[in-house]
This record gives structure tokens, sequence and C-alpha cells, in this order.
């Protein structure tokens, strides 16, 4: 087991007293706070809720976690259908890599947009994965890059779209559109 998950380790108090090693802002010091406290009691992560407590913005928020995630302090994995921020790399040493997923369909979307996707971007995505077939969302990519409107919101409508007319994806791979 790692030191950081033993029962009598209080990991906000370890990242206080070794604050001047970790090179952290006082704003990402508390998100990342923020983010061990909401893991400790089980309360999911949301941009919306670390927005709230910081009193700032989802772009805000946002930014700060590419910032974490490129110091290798907190890891944005996606494991069983969510989204989990994990804060391990403060205690690791920050020398494994910041972000990880098990599906390709992130791959997919980052190779298509040719650059890395934001936090809110990855968040959509998990939220599309509960909702939709993933491969109804890899075919919505495909008609979003055939008509070159390569947007999360156009994704989205068409994902929407599909739904209501009850759309599948064998519908589409007969080309049934």
């Amino acid at each position: 087991m790692d030191w950081w998950r033993e029962k009598f380790i209080n990991c906000r108090d370890y990242m206080l007293d070794h604050l001047d090693e970790l090179t952290m802002t006082s704003d990402e010091t508390l998100l990342v706070m923020l983010i061990d406290f909401f893991n400790q009691h089980q309360i999911p992560v949301t941009h919306e809720l670390l927005a709230n407590k910081m009193k700032k913005n989802n772009e805000e928020i946002d930014e700060l976690l590419s910032d974490l995630s490129t110091k290798g302090y907190v890891e944005i994995a996606f494991h069983a259908g969510k989204i989990i921020f994990e804060i391990d790399g403060v205690f690791k040493g920050a020398n494994e890599k910041a972000i990880s997923f098990d599906d390709s369909l992130f791959d997919l979307f980052e190779s298509e947009f040719g650059r890395p996707l934001s936090q809110m971007e990855f968040q959509r995505l998990a939220e599309w994965l509960n909702i939709y077939d993933q491969k109804m969302i890899g075919y919505a990519l495909r008609e979003a890059l055939t008509y070159e409107h390569l947007s999360f919101d156009y994704i989205d409508r068409i994902l929407i779209e599909w739904k209501k007319r009850g759309f599948t994806a064998e519908e589409y791979e007969e080309g049934k559109r």
C-alpha cells in the first residue's frame, strides 16, 4: 500500500507541511486540497463544484487542472463511466504520466481535434459515455468531420438528434442516416 493511503496519514497536513517543496500556486494548492477533501468524503468532483467552492469560472478551473496535470500533481482518469481526480502525484514526486485513460475514444478525439482535450471536454465525453453507445459517439465525431464542424457542441447536437429519432449504430453502418 502507498504510504499516503495509510489511515493514520493526513494528506492535507502533509501538503501544508511540504508546501515549500511543492511547485504549486496558492490556487493550485487549494484546488488539490479540495479534490482531496471531496475524494475522502466520496463526493463526485466536477468543474462546477470546484468553480463554486473556489469562486472561479469553469475556464479558470480548467486552466488550473491543466497546469496541475502538466506538473504531474493531478491525474484525471476514466474508470467505470466516471472521471476520477487523483492527487497521487503530489506524494509520488510527480514523476508519472499526468493523464491516463483506459478507453481509446479519448485518444480518437484528441487525434481528430489535433490537440489534447481540455478537462471540460474530458468531462463532457465521459458524460456522453453514460448516455450514448461508444460507437454512436465515434460516428457522431465522423459526421462532424465530414461536414467540417469539429466542435463538441455540434457533436452533442448530432447525438441528441439521433437519440430523439431512435437512430442506432447498426442503422448508421447500413447508411440509413
